[in-house]
């Protein structure tokens, strides 16, 4: 009878089987008893080489079980793609442990800022949750609070915003606020200028942390505008805002955009396929594009069908959309988001990462693409 694990995984072996057939490709492992109970499930490098450690290490005396004693199956599947085995890894977590799988996977949730619109004075605030109301509008991800607390800092100062929500709407108490004092914020708690007009610099500061460099070229037209018609004060405060805004472009920042529009093309070595009337073996590329609500996976292709991988994701992107209030599940989007930041952030990202949240450029993809592999095939040549 099929068990669950064999639905889930291409191949299986016992632990009396020789472990040589086994093969030494990076792909998923999971260990089970002979009730099909599942022990352990793991994602590696080297499958022969894993399997093999496994079984043989000594567990410590009264604490645990040699795994090679209960283990009486062995199911894996190979996947040499890095992106696309974190994902079947996630996919298997949740069928083989159902009910309590968020205790066989540790996601790292990336943090966000997000304001409402829709309030009477909006504010930003520093977030892992997001409510994903239609006026909600939302700057990320970043890597860590820190630096989405750093991130805020920046849009408050250079746009004078204002701080204290406990304020709104205590306007004689808002009098008391140090920003208020050292007339660092607008003073819209204070009745200093309209919610309406309020409405608008928060929008602005929005559009300056989701796109900084289109942002400041604007500034730099409207300061050499105010320097002609001598309005020097207004220059100054223009050259402030802009200094402020140019650390938002720091590569700390590079994924951070608004949300509802991000966009990402993934590229990576894949499986290694033969060729007709030879023994050699060609490489293969793993194609994804996503945004936050969708992962889709283009399959493999050799780097000669540079354009049929530029077809398949100029189709994609058109279709791919930040999703709507009806969510079935919020939780699983949140989940697989948090894959994707995991892999934008690490200091040596695998393979090519491209936010094109601007527009698909085919012939700028194409020399990104061709120059990250033909690099790596030259680099391992040389080596």
């Amino acid at each position: 009878m099929e068990s669950r694990a064999d639905k889930i995984f291409e191949n299986r072996i016992s632990p009396n089987d020789k472990l040589s057939d086994l093969p030494n490709s990076a792909g998923l492992a999971l260990f089970a008893d002979s009730q099909d109970i599942p022990i352990l499930l793991l994602t590696t490098a080297n499958i022969r080489r894993t399997v093999r450690n496994k079984l043989a290490e000594q567990a410590e005396k009264s604490k645990k079980t040699d795994l090679k004693s209960i283990t009486a199956k062995i199911y894996y599947t190979i996947c040499p793609c890095r992106f696309r085995l974190a994902l079947m890894h996630y996919k298997a977590v949740k069928k083989i442990f159902a009910s309590n799988y968020k205790d066989n996977i540790t996601f790292v949730y990336p943090w966000y800022i997000r304001t409402d619109i829709s309030e009477k004075i909006p504010f930003f605030s520093a977030t892992k949750r997001l409510t994903f109301k239609n006026e909600e509008k939302i700057l990320g991800p970043f890597p860590s609070q820190k630096i989405a607390a750093t991130f805020l800092d920046t849009l408050e100062d250079a746009f004078r915003l204002c701080r204290k929500s406990e304020f709104v709407n205590n306007p004689a108490q808002a009098t008391s606020c140090p920003y208020l004092q050292m007339d660092a914020c607008c003073g819209v708690c204070a009745g200093k200028i309209s919610p309406e007009n309020y409405q608008v610099i928060i929008k602005d500061a929005f559009e300056a942390g989701a796109n900084p460099a289109k942002t400041i070229e604007k500034l730099h037209a409207d300061m050499q505008i105010a320097s002609k018609e001598l309005n020097f004060e207004k220059a100054a405060e223009l050259k402030r805002k802009i200094e402020k805004l140019s650390t938002l472009k720091k590569q700390t920042y590079r994924w951070t955009s608004d949300l509802k529009k991000l966009k990402i093309v993934h590229i990576d070595k894949s499986a290694k396929i033969k060729q007709e009337g030879t023994k050699a073996k060609k490489q293969t590329f793993a194609v994804f594009v996503m945004n936050f609500s969708e992962i889709i996976d283009l399959g493999d292709f050799v780097i000669e069908s540079v354009e049929k991988i530029s077809e398949g994701i100029e189709n994609v992107l058109s279709k791919i959309r930040f999703p709507s209030e009806n969510i079935s599940d919020e939780t699983e989007l949140v989940e697989k988001f948090s894959i994707i930041s995991y892999f934008l952030y690490r200091t040596n990202p695998s393979g090519l990462w491209l936010r094109i949240s601007d527009g698909f450029e085919r012939q700028r993809f194409q020399e990104a693409f061709c120059e990250k592999f033909n690099h790596e095939k030259k680099e391992k040549t040389n080596n």
